[in-house]
C-alpha cells in the first residue's frame, strides 16, 4: 500500500502518453484527408476526373479522426463542464462530486467500448462493407472500441484524483 501514490503519476504518465499518441495519428488521418480532398477537387475541376470514392473515404477518415480525438478532448477540459456550483463547495464534496459525475462518465465510456466492440464482432461476421469501395466496416468499431477505452483510462485517472480529494480534503489539479 505505501508505493500505491507512487504508481498513480506513472499511470497518468502512461495514460497522457497514450492520448498524445492518438492525437498525433488523429491529426495524421485529418493531413491525408486534407490531401485527399485537395486532389479530389483539383482533379473535378481541372482535369473532369474526380478521385472515386473520395467522399466516401473523407467520411471514414473524418470519423476515424474523431474517435482518436476523444480522450485528448477530455484529456485538455474542452468537454462540456459546469463548474459555477462546484466552485463554491468545499474540497471533499468536489471530490464526491467528481467521484460521481466521473464515475457515470466512466460507465458510460466503458458501455459504449463494450457496446463497439460487440457491434464489430457482428460487422465482422456479417462482412458489411461501405457502397462504394466496398470498404470493411468492422475495423471502425473495433477503433471506437480503443478510443472509448482510452477515454476510460483517462476518466480512471480523474476518478483516482477526485477520490484522492474526498478523502484527504486536498484539491487535485486533475480533479475537474
Amino acid at each position: 500500500m505505501h508505493d500505491s501514490p507512487e504508481r498513480f503519476p506513472r499511470f497518468k504518465r502512461g495514460v497522457d502518453r497514450l492520448i498524445h499518441i492518438a492525437l498525433a495519428a488523429g491529426m495524421g488521418w485529418v493531413l491525408v484527408m486534407m490531401m485527399l480532398t485537395t486532389v479530389d477537387v483539383a482533379g473535378r475541376y481541372f482535369f473532369s476526373r474526380p478521385v472515386p470514392g473520395a467522399i466516401e473515404m473523407s467520411e471514414i477518415m473524418l470519423a476515424v479522426f474523431g474517435i482518436l480525438g476523444m480522450a485528448y478532448t477530455h484529456h485538455a477540459g474542452a468537454n462540456i463542464r459546469v463548474t459555477m456550483f462546484t466552485r463554491l463547495l468545499p474540497p471533499r464534496l468536489s471530490g464526491l462530486a467528481g467521484c460521481l459525475t466521473t464515475g457515470l462518465s466512466l460507465l458510460v465510456m466503458a458501455l459504449l467500448a463494450w457496446y463497439a466492440s460487440v457491434y464489430g464482432i457482428e460487422e465482422f461476421h456479417a462482412g458489411t462493407t461501405t457502397d462504394t469501395l466496398s470498404i470493411p466496416l468492422f475495423p471502425l468499431y473495433f477503433l471506437l472500441c480503443a478510443g472509448a477505452g482510452l477515454v476510460c483510462l483517462a476518466l480512471a485517472a480523474e476518478f483516482a484524483a477526485c477520490a484522492r480529494t474526498l478523502l484527504t480534503g486536498h484539491t487535485e489539479e486533475t480533479c475537474r
